[in-house]
């Protein structure tokens, strides 16, 4: 077994199998299953995951431990984690079904989400996405490793890929109630770019689907210290120290800008 609780902050573990395993004081309010066929509409070959009932990745929502629901009890976030085992859907890497964020009801803004990965290499793809077209004017893509925090903003359409040959983790944190937009990417069949492997190293190709994909900025995790979002502190931790005005962001997208000027002022160019 692998142990996780020195990274992530809570008593977890990957077995041999690559599935996580919880220590008996950890909660989880919800648990989730992507099968591979619920992936054939966004995948570069449909036939690759048609029929396939076997699961692709795991989700596992409002995860905490035992000790901490009474100080959770009436807060409006949640910390997540999210399993990815290595795999393919034909020639691409195995990914997320990908979505976008619900918008909150005052601001009309989507949602904000923080992320960590916890074990593998994860590649977040994120994009502005035109239906009519499809077009995609942005595309961004970032390539995180264990520890690193990832900032989602408001407006991008996004999915993650697991381009390696172990299972990718990763935790996350997002207000209470939000969902996600899936029927996007389904009309696209998926994100601008496609990460597929010939036989080869895994490489990025324009989604055949779209009809104007812009060049894809690839962008590097940076440490937030202010907001004690860094490399060497654990989300869970970070998570349950920033239930105040630290975090008001999640809630309140309209405070993104001024929370994270960098990737505002990158959204908007």
């Amino acid at each position: 077994m692998v142990d996780l609780e020195a990274i992530s902050g809570l008593p977890i573990k990957l077995d041999d199998a690559g599935l996580l395993v919880f220590g008996m004081d950890v909660v989880v309010d919800e648990h989730g299953e992507r099968l591979f066929d619920a992936l054939t509409p966004v995948a570069l070959d449909p036939d690759a995951c048609r029929g396939n009932q076997s699961v692709a990745y795991y989700m596992d929502n409002g995860v905490y431990l035992r000790e901490d629901a009474s100080r959770l009890a009436d807060v409006p976030m949640r910390y997540e984690l999210t399993l990815v085992p290595p795999g393919r859907l034909g020639r691409e890497m195995i990914k997320t079904h990908g979505h976008r964020h619900c918008p909150e009801p005052r601001s009309g803004l989507d949602y904000v989400e923080i992320c960590e990965v916890l074990t593998g290499t994860a590649h977040f793809l994120m994009q502005t996405l035109e239906l009519d077209g499809p077009d995609a004017p942005m595309v961004f893509l970032l390539e995180a490793n264990p520890g690193d925090k990832i900032i989602l903003p408001p407006g991008l359409d996004h999915c993650t890929i697991n381009p390696g040959a172990e299972p990718l983790l990763f935790s996350d944190v997002i207000a209470r109630g939000v969902s996600g937009i899936y029927d996007r990417f389904t009309e696209t069949r998926g994100a601008a770019y496609l990460e597929v492997s010939d036989n080869g190293e895994p490489h990025f190709i324009p989604n055949p689907s779209y009809r104007n994909v812009a060049p894809m900025e690839v962008l590097r995790a940076e440490d937030y210290p202010e907001l004690d979002l860094t490399r060497d502190r654990p989300l869970y931790t970070a998570f349950l120290d920033g239930l105040g005005e630290r975090w008001a962001f999640l809630n309140d997208p309209r405070l993104f800008d001024a929370s994270f000027p960098d990737l505002a002022a990158l959204v908007a160019k």
